[in-house]
């Protein structure tokens, strides 16, 4: 009978709203006061089968504002929550982005901006997505950039015509940061000077010795870590060291080996994403030769969630500076296949400089498309975020070269998003200084962590339509 009694209040507290909810607990509690142990776990029981409304909107973000703010050609769309702003699901459908937010509700009206869109943006639209979310449309004009960025109670979107911003992700990466207290401002240098290598490294010894102090995981040695590291949810990167042993990679006219210096930025970052709670493995730790196909096997068999291979660049022009990140894809883009045939060495005869038909049959696979999208948004992210990084600590005017397709043999196989750093030209004499000076490679490094606890986190996107 006791029961009975506390199950009709229920119910009716479930139909009528919060009052009688609140005489339900209260009589709930006059019956487990006086019936023991017994119908507390019963009442607890029948309590959690009862519907209630105030229980399924519990933690729904809510839009509450929306405006747009235009300056030269960039236009930026704010999108505003009452309290913490929602995760997102950022795709593009032919002149559209839109913005999927689950688990939120709108509070603005269908056109917000009405009146206010101006080229590139044609309009904006917020919509019911009949699944207890909202979505975002936004219709651009013409070819346009974007980059997006979740903040602590805001989504902010910039737009401008393609080109027409060097690094439109810029501002929003400066807002988000997340800078360390005890990280030294590098001194700024004018546009297109040299920084001299022996003092950017005095001012960054304690980084150096930081790095050069890391246990780096050895692929042999990653899996009790692993299954440690798993348990805890973090994701796992596995950090290559391109070339290496006999196989020197390029070279500066100084001597400079690309193998050396990609051992050390691969230290840096792997030092730098373990900072960031996330876990690593790289594919070397000492200068040896590690066979092209067995990178990405060993990231395999580690069940890592990202593969990112450091490289240094060439060009036999030698006033060609900047950073370039590459996923996997067919190319007829002479420079990259001639890339692609001095990082292929090693590779297999029957694998073709420009892909051939064993990648054309590798790229048809679903799960390879799916990675080489996961893989281009991560290669834009990074390549935005260590040259907006490297601008803002030297002034040194680097060049963000982007996000582009190439067949490299090394990130074949992978059965995660995988990526090519190349992290600058050794052919050009000031910036093979810069990249072995420890203040350069430090700076660098991070610049790739933070891009890639952006891509976890997804909180940061940048793309083009």
């Amino acid at each position: 009978m006791v029961v009975e009694v506390v199950v009709t209040a229920m119910r009716a507290g479930s139909e009528k709203g919060g009052p009688a909810r609140s005489s339900t607990l209260f009589l709930a509690a006059l019956v487990s006061f006086y019936t023991g142990a017994t119908s507390v776990l019963l009442i607890a029981a029948v309590a959690i089968l009862v519907p209630s409304p105030a229980r399924a909107s519990l933690g729904r973000a809510s839009l509450s504002a929306a405006s747009i703010e235009t300056s030269g050609a960039v236009s930026e769309l704010h999108f505003g929550f009452s309290g913490p702003a929602p995760a997102w699901n950022l795709t593009a459908h032919n002149q559209q982005l839109w913005i999927d937010l689950p688990n939120t509700r709108s509070r603005v009206l269908p056109r917000p901006l009405y009146g206010e869109e101006a080229a590139p943006i044609g309009a904006v639209r917020v919509l019911d997505d009949g699944q207890g979310g909202v979505r975002i449309v936004v219709e651009v004009e013409g070819k346009v950039d974007f980059a997006i960025a979740r903040l602590r109670s805001t989504i902010v979107l910039r737009v401008a015509p393609s080109g027409s911003m060097e690094n439109l992700a810029a501002p929003l990466l400066a807002l988000g940061r997340e800078r360390v207290a005890t990280r030294r401002k590098q001194p700024r240098l004018p546009s297109g000077a040299q920084a001299p290598a022996a003092a950017l490294a005095g001012r960054a010894s304690g980084a150096e010795s930081a790095a050069q102090s890391t246990a780096a995981l050895a692929p042999a040695q990653a899996s009790s870590a692993i299954e440690r590291g798993r348990s805890a949810g973090a994701p796992l990167v596995m950090i290559d060291p391109g070339h290496g042993g006999y196989d020197p990679g390029t070279s500066s006219a100084s001597g400079i080996e690309e193998k050396d210096l990609a051992l050390q930025i691969a230290l840096r970052l792997d030092a730098a994403l373990r900072a960031r709670g996330i876990r690593t493995a790289m594919t070397r730790t000492t200068d040896v030769f590690v066979p092209l196909s067995d990178r990405t096997r060993l990231a395999n068999r580690a069940d890592a969630d990202l593969f990112v291979s450091i490289h240094l660049n060439s060009s036999p022009n030698p006033e060609t500076t900047g950073i370039e990140v590459y996923y996997l894809n067919n190319t007829t883009d002479h420079a990259t296949i001639r890339l692609a045939r001095m990082e292929n060495i090693g590779a297999p005869a029957s694998y073709g400089a420009s892909g051939g038909a064993n990648l054309n049959y590798i790229l048809t696979d679903l799960k390879q498309q799916y990675k080489a999208n996961s893989a281009a948004s991560l290669a834009r992210m990074i390549d935005v975020q260590t040259v907006a990084d490297l601008n803002s600590e030297f002034g040194a005017g680097v060049n963000a070269l982007g996000a582009k397709m190439g067949p490299f043999y090394v990130l074949v196989g992978a059965n995660m998003p995988s990526v090519l750093v190349e992290c600058g030209f050794l052919s050009n004499s000031g910036e093979a200084r810069r990249l072995a000076s420890s203040g350069y490679q430090q700076v660098l490094a991070q610049g790739i962590a933070d891009a890639i606890v952006h891509y976890f986190k997804a909180d940061v996107a940048v793309g083009n339509l």
